[in-house]
């Protein structure tokens, strides 16, 4: 179903093309658009799910460029993740593209410092943080006018490609299953490439589109539901996203605990084991 059009952020130019809008109530709109792709690495860093917002700033480069404000990314499961061959991935996250944000702008923006790495980690969600290219001068662009924090999961090999990508997307709406990856009934699931894709592939059905969205956020019991796939089984720190429910030191207080074998101190209880795809 056709949503309002919003503008998008500038570089967003798919977005006011002519086959993909049309005119609904007087007001131009945009047809769904869902695009999938296959990870090789779930780590927390690309996309990072964490602390209210599911962030690819990082990685996909013609991914972060080319999708607008409205769009909706499914990244599935890969041989080379988790040994799921073409035809049996699972989901690991869907997200619907709320900002399409420019990498300068996303370090500066007070809402994601705390997706910028620690300089003292106390645990793999501080490690994982996704907002590691300082800008040099005011309007940033260019690969030379940024700095690469050194604390980041990347390192100066990835620089080019991560800062070719431009944009950080941005999502509230999302659902991140990570190493419980999602099955999805054959008559739901989008078009997958069967190999790497540097755009993704599109879900031209509409319909089957809606359906699969449905049918993800009628499983999924809260934004992320697992721990990414690269994280120690005992690591709860992937609970620290919700900043509503527990707070910076509760949280890291919590994750001190499990990892001592003990019981948190503000649940009481054991974190329930969980099982990877």
């Amino acid at each position: 179903m056709p949503t309002a059009y919003r503008r998008p952020t500038l570089g967003c130019t798919r977005c006011s093309t002519a086959d993909e809008a049309q005119i609904v109530h007087g007001q131009r709109a945009r047809t769904m658009r869902l695009f999938a792709y296959k990870m090789t690495h779930d780590s927390g860093f690309a996309p990072n799910p964490f602390w209210g917002f599911l962030t690819l700033a990082t990685c996909k480069p013609g991914i972060r460029r080319s999708k607008c404000e409205g769009d909706w990314i499914a990244g599935f499961t890969s041989k080379a993740l988790c040994g799921h061959p073409p035809g049996e991935e699972r989901l690991v996250f869907l997200m619907q593209v709320d900002e399409k944000v420019a990498l300068a702008d996303y370090f500066r923006d007070g809402r994601f410092q705390s997706r910028i790495p620690r300089n003292d980690p106390v645990a793999n969600v501080d490690r994982c943080g996704d907002n590691i290219y300082r800008p040099l001068v005011p309007n940033a662009i260019e690969t030379h006018e940024f700095e690469q924090l050194p604390k980041g999961y990347h390192g100066p090999s990835q620089k080019g490609r991560d800062l070719g990508g431009k944009y950080a997307l941005v999502a509230t709406r999302f659902a991140y299953f990570g190493a419980e990856a999602l099955r999805i009934p054959s008559n739901l699931r989008p078009d997958v490439p069967r190999g790497q894709s540097s755009h993704g592939i599109r879900t031209h059905d509409s319909e089957r589109a809606k359906r699969f969205i449905d049918y993800v956020f009628g499983v999924a019991r809260a934004p992320v539901m697992a721990r990414p796939h690269q994280w120690p089984r005992a690591d709860a720190s992937w609970h620290m996203h919700d900043a509503d429910v527990h707070d910076l030191e509760n949280a890291r207080v919590e994750e001190a605990s499990h990892r001592s074998g003990g019981r948190s101190r503000s649940s009481g209880r054991r974190p329930r084991s969980r099982r990877t795809c």
